[in-house]
């Protein structure tokens, strides 16, 4: 009797597997690849961390950082200078680094099945994680890791809200101003955040409060964008201009080129000036850092580099321009915020420069992601059906 009851009790460890396999799967995945990247790298210290380094030990000395730039990436640099000041080491960052890393994974994951399939969202998780370049940062001293994780567990939460209140309003608020101080692309946010707002809520507002609405924000955006562009340091917004770089750091001409600008570049004004004033340079600069930004390869990476990107991305933008017609006739305002934040970021690069190892894109990708799910979660229903008809 006590061994058929123990029999009895013993956990059905292959129901187990079948109920959570998705699950168990990515937990795995997501830790083989946080430990390759490790081992590989270690603890990145180099490259652009060593400014981020730097400025945390002057705030610590001096009590504030080098330039007023460095504010708007406040949030590492304050982790860097806790782990400085209580000794903790710089694995103490990479394991908070990674411990939001994991958050926002599991919030895109359960996200993602609100709105679609579970075989969807397992498919586009595991993607999220096997996105190589993405992962890379969670071991490095720079902004991004923190930057793209609080900006999916932001835009997750957002997307859910199904009412406005004082308290998540609150949230929300907070939520952006971290994210400002991450990284100060974190601006973008704030226009794609009204936006998505403004048509999901807001639709019962007379025409006038709406302009009024429209108008504040705008303003508000472009005052604190304005801010951000004149903050000072190594900011040079016409540099890409005069030299013709479509990457950011690689000039294409080996002089300066002779451009029309205003007396304060590095402003709102001083970009309107200079498309204004040059706008055949500007059109054929945008077309080239548009290739660049959308097509990904560069001729600095391997064959095998290149072809990787284009498998692996490439389908994902068939995917979501597929996907648009179910957006429009089920969640439009899910398309609004997504679509913003893709086109803001596609405009700033085209306003500045690319980065040499597509960092600007990786900012968006979750977002391609969301976007391309509607036609992928057919593809998975169509499967499971078929799958289900053969074993009849």
């Amino acid at each position: 009797m006590k061994g058929t009851q123990l029999s009895f009790m013993k956990p059905s460890y292959s129901k187990v597997l079948h109920r959570y396999g998705f699950e168990v799967t990515l937990i795995l995945s997501w830790i083989i690849i946080q430990c390759l990247i490790f081992c590989r790298f270690g603890i990145v210290t180099d490259f652009e961390a060593v400014k981020y380094i730097n400025e945390a030990k002057n705030l610590l000395e001096n009590g504030a950082v080098s330039s007023s730039n460095f504010w708007l990436y406040s949030t590492q640099i304050f982790l860097i200078a806790g782990a400085i000041k209580f000794n903790t080491g710089f694995l103490s960052v990479v394991i908070i680094q990674l411990t939001l890393n994991i958050i926002a994974t599991y919030v895109f994951y359960k996200f993602i099945i609100k709105s679609a399939n579970k075989a969807t969202a397992f498919i586009l998780t595991l993607l999220l994680i096997c996105n190589y370049p993405f992962q890379t940062f969670n071991t490095a001293l720079q902004t991004e890791s923190i930057f793209f994780s609080l900006t999916i567990i932001f835009s997750c939460y957002l997307l859910q809200i199904n009412k406005l209140t004082i308290k998540n309003c609150a949230i929300l608020f907070l939520f952006i101003i971290l994210i400002v101080f991450t990284r100060p692309t974190g601006l973008y946010f704030v226009p794609a955040t009204a936006l998505y707002l403004f048509f999901r809520f807001l639709r019962f507002l007379s025409v006038i409060l709406k302009l009024a609405i429209i108008l504040l924000v705008s303003v508000a955006f472009l005052f604190f964008l304005n801010m951000a562009l004149g903050s000072g340091g190594e900011l040079d917004f016409m540099l890409p201009f005069r030299d013709e770089r479509i990457i950011c750091g690689v000039p294409m001409l080996p002089y300066f080129r002779d451009i029309k600008t205003s007396e304060n570049p590095n402003s709102i004004y001083g970009l309107l000036y200079y498309i204004m004033h040059n706008f055949d340079q500007f059109i054929r600069l945008a077309w080239l850092k548009s290739v660049a930004f959308w097509g990904l390869i560069r001729t600095y990476y391997s064959t095998g580099h290149n072809l990787f990107l284009g498998v692996y991305f490439y389908p994902l933008f068939l995917m979501l321009i597929l996907s648009i017609p179910s957006w429009l006739k089920k969640n439009k305002y899910i398309l609004i915020y997504s679509a913003s934040l893709v086109i803001i970021t596609w405009c700033s690069v085209i306003l500045t420069c690319d980065d040499w190892h597509n960092r600007f894109f990786l900012t968006i990708v979750p977002y391609i992601y969301i976007l391309s799910s509607p036609f992928l979660n057919k593809l998975t229903a169509k499967f499971r059906k078929n799958a289900g008809a053969r074993n009849i």
